[in-house]
This record gives C-alpha cells, sequence and structure tokens, in this order.
C-alpha cells in the first residue's frame, strides 16, 4: 500500500513512519473528542449527570471547550464530585486567585499514604504555599481552616480529589 491510499483510507491522522517501515498512527492530545453520532457523559446545570449524541454543533464544542464532555459515566462523576468540592472549599471561607501578601497560605494538597489496607492509598492534608505543589487552586488563611473544609467532604468527594488517574 502506498503513502497516498493509506491516507485516503485513513483520513489525516498523524502519523510516524517507524524505522522497519511500518506506520503507526499518532494519538491526538488534548480532551478526548466524540465522533459524530457517539454518546457522552455531561454534567448539566442542575448538577445532574445526562447522556447525550454528539453532532458536533456549537453546543457540542462549547462543552468540549470547557471540559464538560466525559467519555465514562465514572469521568462524569469524578468531575461532578470536584465541583461540589470546590464550592465546599469556598463557602468554608477559601479563596481563588492570589494569597494575600503577608498570609502564609494553606491549599489541600494529595499526599501518599502507606499501603496498608483498607485505608486508601492517597489522603488530602493541608499543605503550606511554599512546601507543596497543591491539588485544588483554592487557599485557606490558616492550616485549621484548611483542615475543617476538607472535613466538610463526602467520602465521594475525597475519592474524585484523591483520584490519580490510576485504576480508571
Amino acid at each position: 500500500m502506498t503513502l497516498k491510499e493509506y491516507i485516503e483510507q485513513n483520513g489525516n491522522n498523524k502519523i510516524e513512519i517507524q524505522e522497519d517501515g511500518t506506520i503507526r498512527i499518532l494519538e491526538e492530545k488534548g480532551p478526548w473528542k466524540p465522533k459524530n453520532e457517539e454518546f457522552y457523559y455531561t454534567i448539566t446545570n442542575t448538577g445532574d449527570m445526562t447522556t447525550l449524541c454528539w453532532d458536533d454543533d456549537s453546543i457540542d464544542k462549547f462543552r468540549l471547550e470547557i471540559g464538560n464532555v466525559f467519555r465514562t459515566e465514572a469521568e462524569a462523576n469524578r468531575a461532578l464530585h470536584r465541583l461540589r468540592a470546590r464550592k465546599k472549599f469556598l463557602d468554608a471561607g477559601g479563596y481563588e486567585g492570589q494569597i494575600k501578601p503577608n498570609t502564609k497560605g494553606w491549599f489541600v494538597c494529595l499526599v501518599k499514604v502507606r499501603a496498608a489496607m483498607p485505608s486508601p492509598e492517597y489522603t488530602l492534608k493541608p499543605g503550606c504555599f511554599n512546601a507543596v505543589t497543591p491539588t485544588f487552586v483554592v487557599w485557606f488563611e490558616s492550616e485549621e481552616d484548611c483542615q475543617k473544609a476538607i472535613d466538610s467532604l463526602t467520602e465521594e468527594e475525597v475519592k474524585a480529589l484523591c483520584w490519580t488517574g490510576e485504576n480508571k
């Protein structure tokens, strides 16, 4: 098969020609995008999940642009719980944006714990701005406020924030 015939059959997918002469299709980077008439999950304006058929119209494209297109129900569910956790953090006195001058700043951080079962592999702890990379962009003025916000989370919200992409 010639390269021209291959492109005619497989479209304009990016490819790489291997040393042995075989062709490898390169995966597109970025968020997953459904094919026409493929079903996807989304979070509605009422906080529910629904399944829709991809039509590649402006509404589908907008949902994709804001990160509200999910391949599986589990992915959509995690996103929903992360949004609920963010709201709880803000309701508990957390701030978004730059840290106030002369403020230490505490963030919700993901910490790996010992693999002693049945405890989860990761947990959430307050972390100081200078010492950690935060899991969440919401920050608190005190460690106590940060811990209270963490303690207010449901089990599902904690799981969503502790999910690292492993064990889908």
